[in-house]
């Protein structure tokens, strides 16, 4: 998917933030960079607060999309169908995930709707488990595949499992740096919500809503793992940044945040790679 200008309910906004539920979020400023001080003086925002996102290397070849990182190494095999539209036509056949000796490979051919591109690849802070993110033809799923077991899931299949309702994308998430846990964003055009997964026990953590979020632009989680913030847009055109303490339960508005603010934000997300 190649990095283009979009709008975001009225606001245009370049490169890595995305339409509320269809175009991933992460940006394609390098992860893990902390913002200047001048523009964290200007946004009051302590950005050494955040835990780094790894990165992965992205690698394209014909029917081939190789992703490394961390001693892991991501084969998506790709597939032309030619029954359906020209930017639907590639489809994920299967996803080859290695590890050290250790190979898995996930099939995808036969899911109910099919993946296009992988956007993004990032490892839980144990090792234990891949994330990747994968567009479809409405937004963007989330699997999640066990290094050791080789057990994958899809977190959008999860959540509608769980009796959520519209939810037709996970465009922002990232994991804790403590335990095997992964906070999301989900919904569609008009809703936004959040969770946070904990992989091992099987089981979802809603964050409470403080109000109707649009969409959610970024999730980033504090180095201690007892917080996390996130970017939501409401009302329409109108970005703010909230804090989710975990050990409370409870979410609190921090601040309003431009688009240049915003920006700065996401150089701390993982990047997008077209």
């Amino acid at each position: 998917m190649k990095a283009v200008k979009i709008l975001l309910s009225g606001l245009l906004v370049t490169g890595g933030f995305t339409a509320p539920f269809g175009v991933s979020p992460a940006s394609a400023f390098h992860s893990g960079e902390i913002a200047s001080p001048i523009a964290a003086k200007e946004s009051l925002v302590d950005f050494t607060l955040y835990d780094k996102v790894p990165k992965f290397k992205k690698t394209v070849s014909f029917d081939k999309v190789i992703w490394t990182g961390n001693h892991i190494k991501l084969v998506a095999n790709i597939v032309e169908d030619e029954h359906v539209p020209a930017f639907e036509s590639k489809v994920i056949e299967s996803i080859v995930i290695t590890k050290g000796k250790v190979k898995h490979t996930i099939k995808t051919d036969h899911y109910t709707e099919k993946l296009h591109e992988v956007q993004s690849v990032v490892h839980s802070k144990s090792g234990n488990w891949v994330s990747i993110q994968a567009s479809k033809s409405a937004g963007y799923a989330i699997i999640l595949v066990n290094l050791k077991t080789g057990e994958s899931r899809i977190l959008n299949d999860l959540l509608v499992k769980a009796g959520k309702k519209g939810v037709e994308s996970i465009p922002a998430w990232n994991w804790s740096p403590e335990g095997d846990k992964i906070a999301i964003s989900y919904g569609n055009t008009e809703k936004s919500s959040l969770a946070v997964y904990d992989a091992n026990a099987g089981a979802f953590e809603y964050l409470p809503r403080t109000t109707n979020y649009i969409s959610t632009g970024l999730v980033l989680w504090h180095i201690n793992g007892k917080a996390l913030d996130y970017i939501s847009e409401y009302p329409s055109d109108q970005m703010s940044l909230y804090r989710y303490n975990a050990v409370s339960n409870k979410v609190k508005l921090i601040k309003k945040i431009t688009l240049k603010e915003f920006q700065q934000f996401l150089k701390l997300d993982k990047p997008i790679h077209t």
